[in-house]
C-alpha cells in the first residue's frame, strides 16, 4: 500500500485500493477477498478502520458449475440404459453411475433409495 499507492495507514484505505490489489492476481481473487474482509472486520472491531472498504465488494463469480449439462430426460434414458442394456460394458455404467452422482446436489443424493443390491 506505501509503495504502490502511497497510503501509510490502514484507515485510509478505500475501494479502489482493494479493487487494484485484486486486479493485480486475478486467479487468486476470491481467496485474497477472503482475508481482506477477515483482516478489515477485526481491524473494524478494534477500531483500526472506521469504514470496511470491502463490504460493498461481490465475488463477482457464480460458484459451482458453468458448463453444459444434461438435460433431466437425457439423464433419465442414459440411467435406463445403464441399468437394464446387457450389452452395455460394466466399467460404463460404473463411471456414468458416478458421474450423475458427483453432479447431483446434497439434497438429491440424501433422497436417493436403494430397493435392491446386486
Amino acid at each position: 500500500m506505501n509503495s504502490e499507492r502511497g497510503k501509510q495507514d490502514w484507515a485510509t484505505v478505500e475501494l479502489g485500493d482493494v479493487e487494484a490489489f485484486l486486479v493485480s492476481l486475478p486467479k487468486s481473487r476470491q481467496r485474497r477477498l477472503t482475508v481482506l474482509r477477515q483482516f478489515f472486520r477485526f481491524a473494524r472491531s478494534h477500531r483500526l478502520v472506521l469504514v470496511d472498504p470491502t463490504k460493498s465488494l461481490d465475488r463477482k463469480e457464480a460458484k459451482g458449475f458453468r458448463g453444459r449439462t444434461l438435460t433431466l430426460e437425457q439423464q433419465r434414458r442414459l440411467f435406463q440404459r445403464w441399468t437394464t442394456d446387457l450389452l452395455v460394458h460394466p466399467h460404463e455404467s460404473l463411471v456414468g453411475i458416478l458421474a450423475l452422482l458427483h453432479g447431483a446436489s446434497s439434497r438429491e443424493v440424501r433422497l436417493l433409495t436403494c430397493d435392491d443390491v446386486d
